[in-house]
């Protein structure tokens, strides 16, 4: 009897060591494939991030070079044009054309300074978000082709410097499509700060679009790196446009601080 019970203790022990050591194979293979799948996920984000910091700086070499052909090539053109046309033998005329190139020529570098500055991010991070936005409306309204408002409400606060850097790309983004596609008149950056999240909103008084049919044709590459951008900040972002109307990009932020 004592042998049969000592037998059954054995093989009772024998089975709550294998059921152990089952239960110790099962979650080790259950947090393997979790760990997997983690990695999984992990390594399409990182390509998804990498795809979208890819177009981010296509697009941005793009607007560079638009802004270089754009502006600073047509005026140092214009100065080109005074100087090979320039009589040495009229006087006034010479004078006057000279004056003009110098001019033009200060008009270039001043641009190449602003578009520098515009693409610095130390140069926005010592700025501040709310100065280089003001900075970049000021350039706009210097064209005299656009009226520009920036309105500031709330007690400002500084954001996280990459997420102020981010943010003024996008504002940056907005203000090439209002500029290029809209035909506007009228140009607003409306922020608020309170304690609990940052808000912006980029408003012009355009001719509007179907945004639903811009996003589903997926043509709308200006957007596309609009909604990486806040993306990749955890920021919400919206647009708004009305046919003969105008356009509203708006950007919500919870209030991180550095």
């Amino acid at each position: 009897m004592e042998k049969f019970e000592t037998r059954i203790l054995v093989i009772v022990l024998t089975l709550l060591f294998l059921l152990m050591g089952l239960f110790v194979l099962v979650f080790f293979l259950v947090y393997r494939k979790n760990q997997n799948a983690k990695e999984n996920q992990i390594e399409k984000m990182n390509n998804e991030f990498l795809q979208t910091q890819l177009e981010i700086q296509e697009q941005t070499l793009r607007t560079i070079s638009q802004e270089i052909h754009d502006n600073v090539g047509q005026v140092l053109s214009l100065a080109k044009l005074n100087l090979n046309t320039l009589d040495i033998d009229n006087g006034v005329d010479k004078e006057l054309k000279i004056d003009s190139s110098i001019q033009l020529v200060g008009k270039a570098i001043n641009d190449l300074r602003d578009l520098s500055r515009s693409l610095n991010g130390d140069k926005i991070a010592d700025l501040g978000l709310r100065d280089a936005i003001d900075n970049e409306l000021k350039i706009i309204q210097n064209t005299g082709q656009f009226a520009t408002r920036l309105s500031v409400t709330g007690e400002p606060y500084t954001l996280l410097p990459h997420n102020e850097i981010v943010l003024f790309r996008i504002v940056q983004e907005s203000l090439n499509n209002t500029i290029k596609h809209s035909k506007a008149k009228n140009i607003s950056v409306d922020i608020k700060y309170t304690g609990t999240r940052f808000t912006m909103a980029v408003h012009d008084d355009g001719s509007g679009f179907d945004a639903a049919l811009l996003e589903a044709t997926k043509t709308g590459i200006g957007l596309h790196n609009m909604q990486s951008r806040a993306l990749l900040i955890g920021a919400f972002f919206s647009i708004e446009s009305v046919i003969d109307k105008g356009t509203t990009v708006q950007i919500e932020l919870p209030y991180l601080t550095t």
